[in-house]
């Protein structure tokens, strides 16, 4: 199998060479105990018990680590199964950072080198309704992001573009979290510029957090990459389309690209 299957094409063509995708879609139970097993891993104990739902995006999520790392390792997982620590941080092996998402139906993980990046977030969410949207807006964005939430925001609807900006925050604060260890709220993650020719359904983003002044310097920029596949939605079901996001924070003196 391929990392970058089940991946948008859109988003995998984006990024730049060095990170490792992989999406896997959280389907029966029973198909993906077999796969994890196949992989080298199992269920860990604390979630034996736990409901199908939760072992399900475990599994997914897991699984599309697994073959993130082998693209880029050559093997799933060199140190064992990969765990979480004590904020349920995954522990990758050693000069490898990375991410996993599970959410909207599929299992999605991204891997890169630690000495060229600093941090590497993923998500993948439903796209939300124009009533949620608008309902939620105020929450979630700021002033300039409503702005750019307006009208069709570049071929995207303003339902659309809300989902993006919720989704990229949460790939930014992915992306942070494992190093700084500080909790950010959706007010700290600012979403700077859109990059996307006229009716394109991806493209690329930058942000930036605001970190703890004291101690961490004023603000954090990232970068990132995201898709809105043409035929994601599932017909027979009626859900709507997904977006996908991935986030890379800059490692120390290193400039992220413009």
């Amino acid at each position: 199998m391929s990392a970058a299957r089940g991946v948008p094409p859109g988003l995998v063509e984006s990024l730049p060479r060095g990170i490792s995708v992989a999406a896997r879609e959280i389907g029966p139970l029973e198909e993906l105990v077999e796969e994890a097993r196949q992989l080298g891993f199992s269920l860990p104990a604390a979630l034996e018990s736990a409901i199908d739902k939760r072992q399900r995006e475990y599994l997914a999520g897991r699984i599309s680590a697994a073959y993130a790392l082998r693209q880029m390792l050559g093997v799933a997982a060199p140190e064992g199964e990969i765990i979480g620590d004590h904020d349920d941080v995954p522990r990758w092996p050693e000069g490898v950072v990375g991410s996993i998402s599970h959410g909207a139906g599929f299992g999605f993980a991204a891997v890169a080198a630690a000495d060229r990046y600093g941090g590497l977030g993923v998500d993948v969410e439903r796209v939300v309704s124009p009533e949620q949207a608008g309902r939620l807006g105020a929450r979630v964005l700021n002033e300039r992001e409503m702005s750019l939430r307006q009208g069709s925001a570049g071929g995207l609807t303003e339902a659309e573009m809300f989902t993006l900006v919720f989704s990229a925050k949460e790939s930014a604060y992915k992306a942070l979290f494992p190093r700084y260890r500080q909790v950010l709220g959706f007010s700290d993650v600012e979403l700077e510029r859109r990059d996307g020719e006229e009716a394109d359904r991806h493209g690329r983003v930058r942000l930036r957090a605001r970190l703890d002044p004291e101690e961490r310097g004023v603000a954090a920029p990232l970068v990132g990459w995201y898709a809105f596949p043409e035929k994601d939605a599932d017909a027979n079901s009626g859900n709507a389309p997904r977006v996908w996001t991935l986030v890379v924070a800059e490692c120390d003196g290193q400039e992220l690209a413009p």
